[in-house]
């Protein structure tokens, strides 16, 4: 809205043109702060958007998009997002500290859904409908639930069925080179 103040005042004044652009083509009212030269060039001829020739103009607008892609509120996703990444901080070191089923299924819980919502944003943002269609998108985010589950029930299944994230980290760090 300022914006478009600013920009409304400064070009009726300097520039008739613009002025009759932003007021959707009328002429405009010659303003007392004009100079001679161009309230000469204002007598002259009006200047409207007819005579500048142009057909149609898109619509300027400061305001912010009102229709959004997909409907709700999305900071309620957005505060989950950042509190999960918060407490991964703490999370992941004492899972990996204290090795225990439970801590390994928080672990897998909490990386699950980092990749998730991360890859969701990555395949909302470049599998576009506009782009591919209503078809490709829907499979795209059908494909990632698929492999979010699956990487979830992997998981799970090596934490009780052999020695689980944590202790199969630990293993990995504490081998040593072979010289």
């Amino acid at each position: 809205m300022a914006l478009h103040f600013i920009l409304r005042s400064s070009c009726t004044r300097s520039a008739p043109v613009f002025g009759s652009l932003l007021n959707g083509g009328k002429t405009l009212a010659v303003n007392r702060s004009l100079t001679s030269v161009s309230r000469s060039l204002l007598a002259a001829k009006p200047t409207t958007i007819s005579s500048l020739g142009v057909s149609a103009l898109r619509k300027f607008s400061a305001s912010p998009i009102r229709q959004a892609a997909a409907t709700g509120n999305h900071v309620t996703l957005w505060n989950a997002e950042r509190a999960l990444a918060t407490a991964m901080l703490g999370v992941l070191p004492v899972g990996m500290m204290f090795p225990s089923q439970a801590g390994d299924a928080l672990m897998a819980v909490c990386i699950v859904m980092h990749q998730y919502w991360g890859l969701e944003a990555i395949v909302t943002d470049y599998v576009r409908p506009i782009l591919f269609g209503s078809t490709v998108p829907k499979i795209a985010h059908g494909l990632l639930l698929v492999i979010s589950a699956a990487t979830l029930g992997g998981l799970f299944y090596f934490i009780h069925n052999d020695i689980g994230i944590a202790n199969t980290i630990r293993k990995i760090w504490s081998t040593k080179p072979k010289a």
